[in-house]
Order: structure tokens, then C-alpha cells, then sequence
């Protein structure tokens, strides 16, 4: 597991554009060669809408969580935003079901 702490961004590193270049780095790959790319497994926009800062000035406090590339990605917002990154293991039901589509 890999957790990545808030750190400064520039105006251009959207959520999802961090997301994107961690598990790239995480893997040692190039973020454009990804691929199934991230809008396969959460709405990009969506997900930046949340974590955005708020017109108001105030703080907002969030935690999303997904699978992207048999990861397990977790983003939270208390003060700032921090990205976890850790190896996904599917649940049994989750095994059964893929088992129960090869059939």
C-alpha cells in the first residue's frame, strides 16, 4: 500500500490527472500508457467536482474509493487531498462472479 500525502499542486493537476500519474509511477509506466483509461472505472469530471475547493472558502471533507488497474484507489479530503494506493483483492463474491462468467 502506497499513500501519497497532500502536497502542493499546480492549477493544471486535477485530482483525476494525479490519480492518473500515481499509478503510473506506482506501476513504471508512462500515464499515457495506460490503459483501460480512468473514465473505465470512475467519471473523471465527477470525481474532480468533489474534490475541488469550494467557492465559499470553507473546507470540505469527502473519502472516495474504486478500483483502477487492480488497485484499490482511495481519495480523501479533510485539510487537503491525499490518494492511497494499494493492491486490490477481489472478495469471494467477486471471484465467484468472475468464475461464473468465463463458464
Amino acid at each position: 500500500m502506497e499513500c501519497y500525502p497532500p502536497q502542493n499542486r499546480g492549477p493544471q493537476d486535477s485530482v483525476s490527472v494525479r490519480i492518473v500519474k500515481r499509478i503510473a509511477a506506482h506501476e513504471g509506466v508512462d500515464p499515457i500508457d495506460l490503459s483501460p483509461p480512468l473514465y473505465t472505472a470512475i467519471d473523471p469530471d465527477a470525481l474532480n467536482s468533489l474534490f475541488e475547493p469550494p467557492i465559499s472558502g470553507s473546507g470540505r471533507a469527502g473519502r472516495v474509493t474504486f478500483t483502477y488497474r487492480g488497485h484499490t484507489v482511495i481519495v480523501e479530503n479533510a485539510e487537503d487531498i491525499a490518494i492511497t494506493i494499494k493492491e486490490h483483492s477481489p472478495s469471494h463474491d467477486e471471484r465467484d462472479t468472475a468464475l461464473s462468467q468465463e463458464r
